[in-house]
């Protein structure tokens, strides 16, 4: 069983206003995201957030938002807040709520070839990219992050449990950072 856990509470510091709530074909970013999550098999899906538009859109799509209280303490506390309210089975799949053609099909992919006891990293071209799956054995590493540290420093310290799949091309990774990017994608 997969949990997805999107993290949504970062300050958008590149973009200069919060860029899940910026429009791609009159629908938010983050939204884009939460639709392609609809379509797939998950065991329950969560969204860490710091904004009421985002915790109010997640609940229309009968996602648990949680709100970040401290988001300034980095990427670290969403993570942490995402797995402490998973069941203790669960596996653990993070995205982030700024990859609007991220699609359901790719999700799925990753989350088949997924197992027990290993971390998921797709790769584009040979470079990691998100959404990555923490089997649930890496529940304590998660929970002992701190600071602007995500799932890399986990990563990096398991290379030997690593399953990588590979893509080929497509844009479904990525993710938008700054008004230029943005602008590219209108």
């Amino acid at each position: 069983m997969i949990t997805a856990i999107v993290l949504a509470s970062g300050y958008s510091k590149r973009m200069g206003e919060n860029k899940l709530l910026l429009l791609k074909d009159c629908i938010p970013l983050v939204e884009h995201l939460f639709y392609q999550l609809s379509q797939v098999n998950f065991y329950k899906i969560i969204v860490v957030t710091q904004y009421e538009e985002v915790e109010k859109l997640a609940e229309s799509y009968g996602y648990l938002s949680i709100i970040n209280g401290a988001p300034q303490k980095g990427i670290s506390e969403s993570i942490k807040l995402g797995v402490k309210n998973t069941d203790i089975g669960s596996n653990f799949m993070f995205f982030t709520g700024d990859q609007p053609f991220l699609r359901g099909e790719v999700i799925k992919k990753i989350m088949n070839v997924s197992e027990d006891g290993y971390i998921t990293v797709p790769r584009l071209m040979g470079k990691r990219k998100s959404p990555v799956v923490f089997g649930k054995v890496y529940r304590e590493e998660l929970l002992k992050l701190d600071g602007d540290t995500g799932g890399k420093e986990v990563i990096n310290k398991n290379l030997n449990s690593v399953k990588y799949i590979d893509f080929s091309g497509g844009n479904d990774f990525l993710d938008i950072d700054t008004r230029e990017e943005y602008e590219k994608i209108r």
